[in-house]
């Protein structure tokens, strides 16, 4: 008989913080802040939108792996084709790892605690100490991955929770200022709602999802529990915990942004927003625990990214091991991070715009893969008619000499003309329902067919 252990409340909570100290990284403590400054008076859409991109979908993707009983993207992405999933897995490891976001947990933190201390022409040596130490402590704590939940769940994690809600609960006891009559400025003013799911897009956490639903996976069995179907409703169960945990710092974070134009200006960006609130409420001891507060978060973020990678890879491509992909990853990310926090946002952001319809429709194709036996002609025909339109967007984010060139403003332009939420970052939206109608029809067309022949055949047989 197989053997199963009880999981505890206390355990589920362990695994929910490790998963939320994976997600959680200072994007996801700086772009509500962000948020609330900006859309001003429209703050309530502009959240609600960042955290359906920002909770609910990585909830989702989550919830795909525990369903599916993959073990991870490439498994998820195979019905569309092994070389497909191949390339994807690859394409979404190195741009989740070392490409953007792993790299960019170690200059954000920089930037909130030590590039305003130090004069602009030494800031890319102190960058250069700072990351390689950072990224030392990523390989120290990946390296033995056996005890991720301890070092994430148990001790990391706790301490920068408290750091974040002690934040806001001062903020609203003691506000800076209302959250009515401030001015909606830029893209908010064209829709708060769909430009805070773009902006959700930054966290790139439900790329992260499928990646990380692997590790939580792995570690509630760990814990004990063997029995599949226990293992997916504890997983998603975490995922919930995780993501309502992140819900609402979300929310609280969005408040004190917009409440701190009672006394402040819009920054030109979440991180010198929130040293200036921290500064406010904290005095000058509160640019140092907001750089300890972001160098825990992107710490914890760090490691779970790494971990992710280096299971998937040592998996993927076993000539070499575990060990080696995290030295790897981590030495490729410390490059990257010397870069500069602005050069990898904008860098990100075409990729962004190409890769996330891609992953929300293979998200969403798995949830609802009970309902057509994850038939390969329904993924196929709702990926490649998500595939155009999301690569039109990408080239159209991308920096001017691609984005004016003449060939993508004719595409653009076609766009823009017939597809609607064009202008809302969603041109992909109607092909991909398109694209999922042709690909079921055809598959229900096939049973009926299937289903069909088989009686004609018994009753010529009979």
């Amino acid at each position: 008989m197989e053997q199963t252990h009880k999981f505890t409340w206390k355990e589920l909570i362990v695994v929910a913080s490790m998963l939320f100290g994976m997600y959680f990284g200072a994007s996801n403590l700086t772009f509500p802040v962000q948020i609330g400054q900006q859309s001003g008076s429209a703050f309530i859409s502009s959240i609600i939108g960042f955290i359906i991109m920002g909770t609910i979908l990585p909830l989702l993707g989550v919830a795909a792996i525990a369903i599916t009983r993959t073990n991870g993207v490439y498994e998820l992405a195979q019905p569309i084709g092994k070389t497909y999933a191949l390339i994807f897995t690859v394409i979404l490891y190195i741009a989740i790892g070392p490409a953007f976001a792993t790299p960019r947990t170690a200059t954000v933190p920089f930037e909130f605690g030590i590039a305003t201390h130090v004069s602009a022409a030494s800031a890319p040596i102190w960058l250069l100490i700072y990351s390689a130490c950072f990224f030392t402590a990523v390989i120290l704590f990946a390296i033995n991955r056996h005890k991720v939940v301890d070092y994430l769940g148990r001790y990391l994690n706790p301490i920068f929770i408290a750091m974040v809600v002690f934040l806001i609960v001062v903020a609203i006891f003691k506000p800076m200022g209302t959250t009515s009559g401030h001015a909606v400025t830029g893209a908010w003013k064209n829709g708060a709602l769909s430009n805070g799911i773009i902006q959700g897009y930054q966290t790139m956490d439900a790329l992260a999802s499928v990646e990380f639903g692997v590790v939580v996976v792995l570690a509630i069995k760990a814990l004990g529990v063997k029995k599949e179907s226990s293992v997916a409703k504890l997983t998603i169960k975490a995922g919930i915990l995780a993501a309502s945990a992140m819900a609402v710092i979300y929310a609280g974070l969005a408040y004190v942004g917009v409440t701190s134009l009672g006394h402040l200006k819009i920054a030109n960006d979440g991180g010198i927003a929130l040293g200036q609130i921290t500064q406010y409420f904290f005095g000058n001891a509160g640019v140092y625990i907001l750089a300890f507060m972001a160098t825990i978060t992107c710490m914890t973020t760090a490691v779970g990214v790494t971990t992710s990678f280096a299971t998937a890879f040592s998996g993927l491509f076993p000539q070499f091991g575990y060990k080696t992909y995290v030295i790897v990853v981590s030495i490729a990310s410390f490059i990257v991070s010397n870069f500069g926090f602005e050069t990898i946002i904008n860098a990100a952001m075409p990729f962004l715009m190409f890769i996330y319809p891609l992953c929300i429709t293979l998200i969403i194709l798995s949830l609802l893969s009970p309902l057509f036996k994850r038939a390969r002609v329904v993924y196929i025909w709702t990926t490649v008619f998500t595939f155009v339109p999301a690569a039109v967007d990408g080239l159209n984010a991308a920096p001017a000499v691609i984005a004016k060139s003449m060939v993508v403003q004719s595409l653009t332009n076609f766009e823009s003309k017939y597809l609607p939420l064009f202008s809302q970052g969603f041109a992909w939206l109607l092909p991909a329902i398109i694209g999922f109608a042709i690909g079921l029809g055809i598959y229900v067309g096939q049973r009926i067919w299937a289903n069909g022949h088989e009686t004609v055949s018994e009753s010529d047989w009979s």
